[in-house]
């Protein structure tokens, strides 16, 4: 006699056939059923969050370092509202995290819980949803959240009423199926491609610029043999930073948080090949690498990636991998010889110099040192960071570097603070055995300390460093620039070395410059997650903090 399988059963058995081994939650009572089942019958991990916000994070984080599906789920009403923010990240991200999301029975319609649209919510949020109503439809809603996450599109919403998730499929031989078809990449138009090559042959200083497209593409070997075949130096977006870091001219980071040298590059260049990257104003630093009246070929498997910040001559609506190998194939015809760089470009890299920095008098922690300190102390071939914070954040990013594209994020797509705690633990589970330094600051690290006890739970190799100012620290210097009281930007905070000892882990404070060796104390550490309480000065900025806020005022 066969037995019944019920819609839960039959989404659970359709997860674990796509080979997701791992799920985040909070669990609630509308979600637990089918975590257990997912659990103990197909033998997933679970990691229980302490907030759902931190569960989608957690998810985001894992997609991220692993380019696997990151599942999350939560429970109806509060549980599903608390996740949104993070549902956001994700979709800027276009991070593919599946979320089961429990939903008040169908019929109860007078369950408080059930007075949140949460369909409407999602598309809002996710930008990408179905609710399961009946057991008809399963195979339907299978489908349209494969082919979303499979494309890469994004994350998607799976909203489950518990009456539903119990209901039986009416075929009681029921086997999940995929409802999708496997992502072709889009190759190029060849007229573009020619179009493209002709601009490109005739240029005197190429460059180019790579952002997330090109990261998630995983295009690094064919942006770098064009690269090299055209003598061009390479650029990154703040999000792709570490991508091409090995080739010998190598940009970094293009924008604010960049260097002066970076910049000036890109704004010298005549031809500049952009590989998905959407050349917003925070890439071209308001505009300045768009100057000169150079030409632009832009790369983008997104329709809707061209001509919105900037005109370009041809745009190539392509997977970044197969359209960068397009291009360099059409400009070897004929046995075209690769082209030297410029002298002067060769000259400038040679003659290049990190920036000098005045740091403040020595007897305070400035964050800028404290940041230099980590870089000249991090490994630098495997190390992983992940960023979080306002000012703190530009510090670091603007003074650290990464090996690789694959080993950097940071919680600040949707301009949120306190989401880089939990990317960093996913990113922890991705890499089993790999230390991640998360680097945040005070006010970012409190909204979601909770999650910090998630590492202590599963022993997780994060070390944590806090920039610790006693203040939303970016909202302090605005206040000072507009003449306003500081008061209202200073928040008194807990000792976080002590808190690390409270939750069970290894903590370490830095009050002045002579307390440095208990970062490389930390450093040392390699069991366990770790929190390092670095008291900086708040009162040093960086020069671009101001012209960013202006910036995000006028655009307001």
């Amino acid at each position: 006699m066969e037995v019944a399988m019920k819609v839960l059963e039959a989404i659970s058995a359709a997860i674990a056939a796509e080979g997701i081994d791992r799920i985040f939650a909070v669990m609630g009572d509308a979600n637990q059923d089918i975590i257990v089942e997912l659990c103990e019958k197909h033998g997933l991990k679970y990691v229980h969050a302490h907030h759902e916000t931190a569960a989608i994070g957690m998810a985001d984080g894992y997609s991220r370092f692993t380019g696997k599906i990151g599942l999350a789920a939560t429970t109806q009403g509060p549980g599903y509202t608390n996740a949104t923010t993070s549902l956001v990240l994700a979709r800027l991200h276009r991070s593919p995290v599946l979320m089961l999301a429990g939903h008040a029975s169908l019929r109860d319609p007078y369950n408080p819980q059930g007075m949140v649209d949460q369909d409407a919510m999602a598309k809002l949020t996710a930008g990408a949803t179905v609710k399961i109503d009946h057991a008809n439809n399963v195979d339907y809603c299978l489908g349209e959240a494969f082919r979303q996450l499979k494309a890469r599109k994004g994350p998607f919403v799976f909203n489950l009423p518990q009456d539903v998730q119990h209901n039986v499929l009416p075929d009681p031989n029921w086997t999940y199926r995929p409802m999708y078809k496997a992502k072709v990449l889009q190759p190029p138009r060849p007229e573009d491609v020619a179009e493209a090559a002709k601009i490109v042959a005739g240029a005197k200083k190429p460059t180019i610029l790579c952002g997330l497209g090109a990261a998630q593409s995983k295009a690094e070997p064919e942006v770098q043999k064009l690269a090299e075949y055209l003598g061009a130096p390479v650029a990154t977006t703040l999000y792709a930073a570490g991508f091409c870091s090995q080739y010998p001219l190598y940009l970094g980071i293009s924008g604010g948080l960049g260097s002066d040298f970076t910049v000036d590059t890109l704004a010298e260049s005549d031809v500049m090949i952009v590989v998905g990257a959407s050349l917003n104003e925070w890439t071209t630093h308001f505009g300045k690498i768009l100057e000169n009246g150079k030409k632009i070929i832009q790369i983008d498997d997104r329709e809707d990636a061209f001509g919105w910040f900037a005109r370009v001559a041809v745009g190539l609506e392509a997977d970044a991998k197969i359209a960068v190998a397009a291009l360099l194939e059409r400009l070897k015809e004929g046995g075209k010889p690769a082209r030297q760089p410029d002298a002067e470009t060769v000259q400038k890299f040679k003659q290049r110099k990190a920036p000098g920095i005045s740091y403040d008098d020595g007897k305070t922690v400035d964050p800028r040192r404290v940041a230099s300190y980590l870089e000249d102390k991090l490994p630098k071939r495997d190390r992983i960071l992940v960023f979080d914070g306002g000012h703190a954040a530009m510090v670091t990013c603007q003074t650290m570097s990464s090996p690789s594209a694959d080993n950097w994020a940071l919680g600040l797509d949707f301009g949120a603070i306190g989401q880089g705690l939990s990317i960093a633990l996913g990113a922890c589970f991705a890499r089993p055995g790999k230390r991640v330094t998360h680097l945040t600051a005070d006010a970012s690290f409190m909204m979601n300390v909770s999650d910090f006890h998630t590492a202590v739970s599963h022993d997780l190799p994060l070390t944590v460093i806090v920039f610790n100012d006693n203040a939303v620290g970016q909202e302090r210097h605005d206040l000072v620039h507009k003449g306003f009281p500081t008061k209202y930007a200073d928040v008194a905070q807990p000792d976080f070395e002590k808190l690390a000892v409270g939750f069970g882990a290894k903590g370490f404070r830095v009050d002045k410059p002579d307390d440095f060796g208990e970062i490389d104390k930390a450093l040392a550490v390699t069991d366990g997650p770790v929190i390092v309480n670095v008291r900086i000065n708040g009162d040093v900025e960086l020069p671009v903090s101001w012209e960013i806020a202006q910036h995000l005022e006028m655009t307001e």
